[in-house]
């Protein structure tokens, strides 16, 4: 009987203890140590590997740098540095350049080496930017197209635009006729202002030179109480040629007349007076004359 009852209360234990150890069961990836559960993504390797090549060149295609994991797939952004293109072996590489030179014909190949091959070197090319000399050209003009601009007073040639009168300001050339043949080339030079100058140095500024002069006996005197006249008159010798054919080819040009106190007077030469330059050397030089 006590076997009996034994067994019985045994097999009613052993019931009673099944259901409860069920129910307190867990999976079995979270009763081992992290150290030992299975990768759940290293069970597919090359599914993997597909994708995160995948986003690796996603990203390459936006220039970024990618982790160093490439198996890191996680959505967060990889990296923004830009990725440094590879370098491409060029046969047509020179020092510090590099060419994207594919196949070339002769011709182009001849272009590029031209392009190489040239001094880009800033040099000066005159352009205006050299001191005038005289130079013994032929006069292209005739004495009937000159004549319009030139007047006589009296035994002298002058251009018919010049005030001659002492309270005006002017520059210009004149020569005397004899017999049809010319004097000697003269530079006239004339100043009136509210005050004394007493000039004794002309600088003739032309094209960015300076030529220098000095007149022999420059005139002076007074017209009223506030105004002040000078005037000289002279005769240019082969040391002034440069001087006159700058003047008579010149682009631009600038007179300054220094006075004695060292007070200057700086007068912008106008197109007009270049002008009479060119055509009196012209007519002085179709008639004869020589420097």
């Amino acid at each position: 009987m006590m076997t009996l009852k034994k067994y019985l209360l045994s097999l009613l234990l052993t019931l009673l203890v099944i259901p409860v150890g069920m129910a307190g069961r867990v999976g079995d990836d979270d009763d081992k140590d992290p150290s030992v559960k299975p990768g759940i993504r290293r069970l597919y390797p090359e599914r993997e590997r597909i994708k995160a090549m995948k986003k690796l060149q996603e990203q390459m295609s936006r220039k970024a740098k990618p982790k160093a994991d490439p198996w890191d797939t996680s959505d967060e952004v990889w990296g923004t540095v830009d990725v440094p293109p590879a370098m491409i072996k060029d046969e047509g590489a020179v020092e510090g350049h590099r060419l994207n030179v594919t196949t070339k014909t002769a011709e182009e190949q001849a272009q590029v080496d031209e392009l190489l091959n040239t001094d880009y070197s800033i040099k000066e090319y005159g352009m205006g930017l050299r001191r005038m000399v005289w130079h013994d050209e032929p006069v292209t003009a005739t004495i009937d197209e000159l004549m319009p601009y030139i007047t006589t007073d009296g035994a002298e040639c002058l251009s018919k635009y010049v005030n001659r009168e002492k309270g005006s300001n002017e520059v210009y050339f004149i020569f005397e006729l004899q017999d049809s043949v010319p004097g000697p080339l003269r530079l006239c030079v004339q100043y009136c202002a509210d005050d004394p100058l007493c000039y004794d140095e002309l600088t003739f500024n032309i094209d960015g030179f300076d030529y220098v002069f000095y007149p022999a006996d420059p005139q002076r005197g007074q017209l009223d109480k506030n105004l002040y006249w000078e005037m000289s008159d002279d005769e240019l010798r082969p040391a002034h040629k440069d001087l006159v054919y700058a003047l008579a080819h010149s682009h631009w040009g600038v007179i300054k007349l220094k006075g004695e106190s060292g007070i200057s007077h700086v007068k912008m030469l106008t197109d007009g007076q270049r002008d009479d330059f060119a055509h009196m050397l012209a007519l002085y030089r179709l008639l004869g004359g020589t420097l």
